[in-house]
């Protein structure tokens, strides 16, 4: 319990020492499909592209992002509302900023071409869903900083495509039988009027 105190004061204290007031626009890609693929991609490199324009006053942050896997016929669109927690820590005597962002997003998943997940097999179709992030931030300057974000994402898509007619969570967690595919980002921020 007295951890947790000193913990919550030091966070408090931190977060009169800074706040975060700009905009920024981003662009990453998916660590583990970019490198090693993964069983939809035939466990070969693939590219998952996210961009993401957003706006922070207050350490609040609004995104508007736009996701492509063009491997597997995947787009998805998203608006987050996330919040910036400040942490400090030394390494050789030098002060490391690190900024926690937990958001949330709704997201509009769309698959397209040969996907089939449509009326018939070459139909588009549009799934909504509500997925977390949970991102740590590293500011390289005040224009340039780097962010590792974990994205889990109910995907509606799959259980709208599969249904009851074979077993989509592979034992992974699920809401409802919608499985929670989790996604690992490596992104490169741009940070203006700051």
């Amino acid at each position: 319990m007295r951890k947790l105190m000193i913990i919550a004061i030091a966070l408090f204290f931190s977060k009169g020492m800074a706040q975060d007031d700009y905009i920024s626009f981003s662009s990453g890609f998916d660590l583990k499909n970019s490198t090693l693929g993964s069983a939809p991609t035939d466990d070969k490199a693939a590219l998952d592209l996210l961009l993401q324009f957003s706006m922070v006053s207050r350490d609040v942050e609004i995104n508007i992002g736009y996701e492509t896997f063009p491997r597997l016929d995947f787009d998805k669109y998203t608006i987050g509302v996330g919040y910036h927690t400040h942490l400090y820590g030394n390494l050789f005597r030098k002060t490391i900023h690190t900024v926690f962002i937990p958001s949330i997003e709704p997201t509009l998943i769309n698959r397209h071409d040969d996907w089939g997940g449509g009326i018939g097999y070459n139909q588009e179709s549009s799934h909504l869903s509500l997925s977390l992030n949970f991102a740590l931030r590293w500011n390289l300057s005040d224009s340039i900083a780097v962010e590792y974000s974990f994205n889990a994402l109910p995907r509606t898509d799959l259980k709208a495509m599969y249904g009851k007619d074979m077993n989509i969570t592979n034992g992974k967690a699920s809401v409802s039988g919608v499985p929670i595919i989790g996604s690992n980002f490596i992104k490169f921020v741009y940070i203006i009027n700051r």
